[in-house]
């Protein structure tokens, strides 16, 4: 019985100290500087093709800028509106829309690991990179 109770304390411990290195990492207040490495593109019926950022002309690094509620394109030509900031214990969930557009981005707090979608009704981007505090 002691041992199922020291296990059950360790685990406890580990998901504590888990949860403390990732309130101390992205926490959603800092501006952030996202890499983008690899991005598909899907059809309305869901079939997706790798492409390159050029072909779709979407910037492969942008800053999330919390502050202005905005993603901005590196060189401040291109911007779109943050709706809303989700600050979870393991990831903060991005959401925007532009243009009939609508967009989500996944951050690990912990790594910086990106997931992001960009969808309209003519498909959808899939999207992979890391983000890092810009500062």
């Amino acid at each position: 019985m002691r041992r199922a109770n020291l296990c059950v304390l360790l685990g406890l411990g580990v998901a504590v100290i888990a949860a403390s290195a990732a309130a101390d990492g992205i926490g959603g207040s800092q501006p952030l500087v996202c890499d983008l490495v690899e991005v598909s593109q899907c059809d309305p019926s869901a079939v997706c093709k790798d492409v390159t950022f050029a072909q779709i002309d979407l910037p492969p690094v942008f800053k999330v800028d919390f502050a202005a509620s905005q993603v901005v394109s590196e060189d401040g030509q291109r911007a779109s509106p943050i709706k809303s900031v989700e600050t979870l214990p393991t990831v903060l969930i991005v959401h925007g829309h532009q243009e009939d557009r609508g967009w989500t981005m996944v951050i690990d707090r912990a790594t910086g690991q990106l997931s992001a979608t960009l969808a309209d009704l003519h498909g959808a981007f899939v999207i992979a990179g890391a983000c890092a505090d810009a500062g």
